[in-house]
């Protein structure tokens, strides 16, 4: 009850405060708009701690009605957001950059690999993204559509493992350390083995952090596109 209708929701009437109107400098807007950096990764290594700001979810269902039900348009809640992720992504992207830098190959060995490399990434977001609908299938009682994709992610997984293989003799054949066997997230910044096993691979991508990083760098590139063609229009 607290969450969703404030701190004093419980008081009595003739001694509640009045909360602060969903406009207030207090209220968080990027729990309005979107979903605050601050949800995204609690309870995990990169937990930024609670946000300074208010989370009610009565404001949420508020700013929904006055944006969907009546077209209200929020241009400043919008850019309160996108700023918000902004700063994140900026610094995620400095992270991503510092760690290839230390994984730097030669011409040659990123041209032998670069290819084989881009293959796997594809796969891993789709199967990333087919675990995901079957969790999402399950929960719905979708048995038999879950059934079906659960087959054909199999088959993804089949897949991966042969280009795995491939992927772990261009490695050998170009004559890496450990060290340079490893590739970095993009998703997250994150450093992972080429050489892991499909289910490792797998549970990165449907973790809590790599999730919450791309979930911001999809609202961020959003936004900035909607802001460059409000610019242009």
């Amino acid at each position: 009850m607290e969450q969703l209708m404030g701190k004093d929701s419980l008081i009595s009437p003739m001694a509640r405060r009045r909360d602060p109107e969903m406009t207030s400098h207090q209220v968080c807007k990027s729990f309005l708009v979107g979903t605050c950096p601050h949800d995204l990764f609690v309870g995990t290594k990169q937990d930024l701690g609670k946000c300074p700001l208010l989370h009610l979810e009565k404001y949420k269902l508020e700013y929904e009605y006055r944006t969907r039900k009546k077209g209200e348009q929020f241009p400043d809640f919008e850019y309160a957001y996108f700023k918000h992720l902004q700063k994140y992504i900026h610094d995620l992207d400095k992270t991503i950059e510092i760690a290839q830098r230390r994984l730097e190959r030669t011409p040659e060995e990123k041209e032998k690999i670069a290819k084989v490399t881009k293959e796997l990434d594809d796969l891993d977001t789709k199967i990333g993204l087919m675990t995901q609908e079957i969790a999402y299938l399950l929960n719905q009682d979708e048995t038999l559509k879950s059934v079906f994709e659960t087959v054909k992610l199999d088959e993804l997984c089949k897949e991966r493992e042969q280009l795995a293989e491939s992927a772990r003799t261009i490695a050998e054949n170009v004559g890496q350390t450990s060290q340079q066997k490893l590739q970095v997230c993009e998703g997250c910044g994150a450093y992972l083995s080429r050489l892991d096993s499909d289910r490792r691979l797998a549970d990165h991508l449907i973790g809590k952090i790599h999730l919450g990083f791309v979930h911001m760098r999809v609202a961020y590139d959003d936004l900035n596109h909607k802001f460059k063609r409000g610019k242009t229009s």
